[in-house]
């Protein structure tokens, strides 16, 4: 069963604002479908006040975490972080590889990786937007979850190609009580081939059971790496 802001706020005893401020912190796993939080009835009870798993990094920082996380031979990040970015950096991926609850923990350190948006599109554009070289498949369209629906479409896509993306495409904001069957994820720069981390937080941030078992499985091949 999943709840609004609003009833999880009463499950919680708590303010309807403050729960949306645990949602944006990435305190608390949520979803946003239609322009609103739609959060799992499990996760409302699993929450306890407190210290959150991990503050959210920036933008920069996220995409540093997931880059090296993901590849630590890659020369070309290390020329570019400083000495204390780097024991930063470490320090974060030792961090998740011994968390308890390294599903909560991704959620919460790259909950500003990218911003996302939703739309709707015509379901027989599906496929070739799937094949639009400015996206970067990434979540349930991604080959490494296991998933792969073919009734939407879940990318990442630079700033700069936003706009024109969205018209190209005549992409729209869903309509109240409407589901969308886009979702972009907008990022300053995005790496031509996604990190597994970055699949791995798409993937966590959904409420479903198989999407989390994907996300675990994907964060498993991170630490063997």
């Amino acid at each position: 069963m999943v709840l609004s802001s609003a009833e999880a706020a009463v499950r919680l005893n708590i303010s309807e604002r403050r729960v949306r401020a645990l949602l944006e912190e990435g305190r608390m796993p949520a979803q946003r479908v239609s322009g609103r939080w739609v959060i799992d009835e499990a996760d409302v009870a699993k929450y306890q006040p407190g210290r959150p798993a991990g503050r959210p990094l920036s933008e920069r920082s996220a995409w540093q975490f997931v880059i090296k996380a993901c590849n630590n031979a890659d020369s070309s990040l290390e020329q570019v972080l400083s000495p204390i970015e780097k024991h930063r950096v470490n320090a974060r991926l030792e961090r998740l590889k011994e968390s308890a609850d390294p599903l909560n923990l991704v959620r919460s350190l790259l909950s500003k990786r990218a911003e996302k948006a939703e739309f709707s599109s015509s379901p027989a554009d599906l496929a070739e937007l799937r094949e639009d070289p400015r996206l970067r498949l990434s979540g349930v369209s991604h080959p490494d979850s296991g998933l792969l629906s073919n009734s939407e479409v879940e990318a990442y896509v630079c700033r700069e190609d936003f706009d024109s993306l969205i018209k190209d495409w005549l992409l729209v904001r869903p309509s109240p009580g409407h589901r969308s069957n886009v979702v972009l994820h907008v990022a300053e720069e995005v790496p031509e081939e996604l990190p597994p981390l970055v699949i791995a937080a798409d993937l966590a941030e959904r409420p479903g059971v198989r999407e989390h078992e994907a996300a675990r499985n994907i964060l498993v091949r991170v630490y063997a790496d």
